[in-house]
C-alpha cells in the first residue's frame, strides 16, 4: 500500500504510475482528503495547547475564578473530542482511497495496456506440428475417461471438473514431481498453509479491498477462501520485523486455489484452462530490498525449468503497464503452447512485489542488530499452475490413436508411460 505522506509528498509521481498502468483512479480525493486532515490536527493541536494553558491556570486560581475556568475547559475538550471524530472519519476514508491505489511500475515496464503490448523475452521449443487432426485436451480427457466435466457440474456448477484415474493421478504426479524439483533443486522450504484466511490477511496480500467480488467468502466466519497460496504466505510473516540473517525466506507451496473468475471469455473456460477451483504450486519469497530484482530474474528460471523439463514449448513475456498485477512493481508472464487455441496461454506469472505487499502486511527485517527496521520485498509465482500444464500435456503429446504419452520426468510419479482409455 502507498503511504499517505508519499502521495502527498509526490502526487505526479502516483500519476504517472496510475497512468502507466491505464488505470483511471484519481488521487484529488485523497490530497483533498490529506488536506483536510491536517487542517483539523492543526486545529486540534491548537487546543490542546490552549487546554494546557487552562490547566495550568487552575493551579493557581482563587476558587471564585475556578467555576469559569472549568466551564472554559470542558468546552475546549468537547470541541477537541468533535475534532477527533472529524480526523477519525477522515482517515478512514483515506485508508480506503489508499488500499486501492495499485503498486507503482518499475521504470522499465513496458508502456502498452493490452497483452500484445507485451514484451516477449524469449522463446523456448517450438510448437508441434501433427500429422493428423489433433484434439483439444477436454475431449481428449472425456474420451480417456479421465476428465468428467459433467459431474463437475452436476456436483458445483460451471467451471468445475471431476478428474479421474490416470487424470487424478497425473494431476497429483504434476504436483508431487513440482514441489520435488523446487524444494530439492531450487532450494525452497515446502509449506501446506490453510486453505481460508482472514480479511486482514486478504488485504495485506492485496486482494481486498480491490478484488472482493473475485473471491470466496464464509461469512459467518470472515474467512476467505484460499485465491492463491501467496495470500497465506504474506500473512505467515504479517506484523513482524524479521532479522537480516533469516532472510531470503523461500517457501513453496501447493494449494487448492478458488477464484469467481467473472467475466471470462468463454473460449477461454473450456476444460482445464479457467475453473473456479484448480491446483497450484506457488513460490514465494521474502528478500532484502536490494537483492529483490536478482530473485525475480531467479524465480522466473525456477518456473522456466518445470517447462525445461517436461520438454513443453513456451514463451517469456515482460508484462506492460496495462496488463501488470495489482500489487507487482513487475512482472514476467511464462506461457506454455496450447494447439487447441494455437496460441501461448500463461501458466505462470513471476512478480516483484517490492515493498508493496510488506507495508499493507507489515513486514519488516532489522539489517543488523541495532539497526532501524525496514520493509521487505516479497516476490511470488506459480511454480506452476496445475491443471494448465496438464491440459498442455495432453494437448502436445497426443498420439494419433487418442492415447498419451507421459513426459519422462512424470513416469516414475504416474506410474505408466501411455495414458489410455480405461
Amino acid at each position: 500500500m502507498m503511504n499517505l505522506d508519499f502521495v502527498c509528498q509526490h502526487p505526479d509521481v502516483v500519476r504517472e504510475a496510475l497512468r502507466k498502468r491505464h488505470n483511471a483512479q484519481n488521487i484529488d480525493e485523497i490530497l483533498r482528503h490529506a488536506e483536510q486532515r491536517r487542517g483539523l490536527i492543526t486545529r486540534r493541536d491548537g487546543l490542546y495547547s490552549t487546554l494546557k494553558e487552562v490547566k495550568e491556570s487552575l493551579r493557581t486560581a482563587l476558587p471564585e475564578q475556578r467555576p469559569p475556568l472549568n466551564k472554559q475547559m470542558k468546552a475546549i475538550m468537547h470541541d477537541i473530542q468533535l475534532l477527533e471524530l472529524r480526523i477519525s472519519d477522515i482517515e478512514t476514508r483515506l485508508q480506503r482511497l489508499l488500499l486501492y491505489l495499485p503498486n507503482i511500475p518499475h521504470a522499465g515496464v513496458p508502456e502498452g495496456k493490452h497483452s500484445i503490448n507485451n514484451r516477449e523475452v524469449h522463446l523456448w521449443g517450438e510448437p508441434l506440428s501433427f500429422h493428423f487432426e489433433p484434439l483439444p485436451h477436454w475431449e481428449l480427457g472425456t474420451r480417456l475417461g479421465i476428465i468428467d466435466a459433467e459431474s463437475g457440474v452436476r456436483v458445483a456448477g460451471s467451471r468445475f471438473v471431476t478428474l479421474k484415474g490416470l487424470g487424478a493421478r497425473l494431476e497429483r504426479a504434476l504436483i508431487s514431481f513440482m514441489l520435488d524439483v523446487h524444494t530439492r533443486e531450487h532450494g525452497y522450504t515446502e509449506v501446506m498453509p490453510p486453505f481460508m484466511v482472514k480479511r486482514s490477511v486478504m488485504q495485506g496480500a492485496g486482494q481486498l479491498p480491490k478484488f472482493e467480488e473475485q473471491a470466496y467468502a464464509c461469512t459467518a466466519d470472515e474467512l476467505f477462501l484460499n485465491p492463491t497460496a501467496e495470500v497465506p504466505l504474506v500473512g505467515l510473516h504479517a506484523d513482524s520485523i524479521l532479522s537480516g540473517d533469516e532472510l531470503p525466506i523461500r517457501y513453496a507451496a501447493w494449494t487448492t486455489a478458488f477464484r469467481r473468475e467473472a467475466g471470462s471469455a468463454a473460449r477461454a473456460t473450456r476444460g482445464l484452462l479457467r475453473q473456479h477451483q484448480f491446483n497450484k504450486v506457488e513460490l514465494f519469497q521474502i528478500t532484502e530490498p536490494g537483492r529483490s530484482y536478482t530473485v525475480l530474474g531467479e524465480m522466473l528460471t525456477h518456473a522456466e525449468h518445470i517447462l525445461q523439463l517436461l520438454e513443453l514449448p513456451y514463451r517469456v513475456a515482460e508484462l506492460c503497464g496495462g496488463k501488470l498485477p495489482f500489487n507487482a512493481a513487475k512482472a514476467y508472464d511464462v506461457e506454455v503452447w496450447m494447439p487447441s487455441l494455437e496460441q501461448y496461454v500463461e501458466v505462470s506469472s513471476i512478480s516483484n512485489c517490492e515493498s508493496f505487499q510488506a507495508q499493507r502486511a507489515n513486514i519488516k527485517y532489522r539489517p543488523e542488530k541495532g539497526a532501524r527496521a525496514e520493509y521487505v520485498h516479497t516476490l511470488n509465482g506459480s511454480g506452476l499452475a496445475v491443471g494448465r500444464t496438464m491440459a498442455a500435456i495432453l494437448e502436445i503429446y497426443q498420439q494419433a490413436d487418442g492415447t498419451v504419452i507421459v513426459p519422462k520426468v512424470l513416469r516414475p510419479y504416474v506410474g505408466t508411460a501411455v495414458l489410455t482409455a480405461r
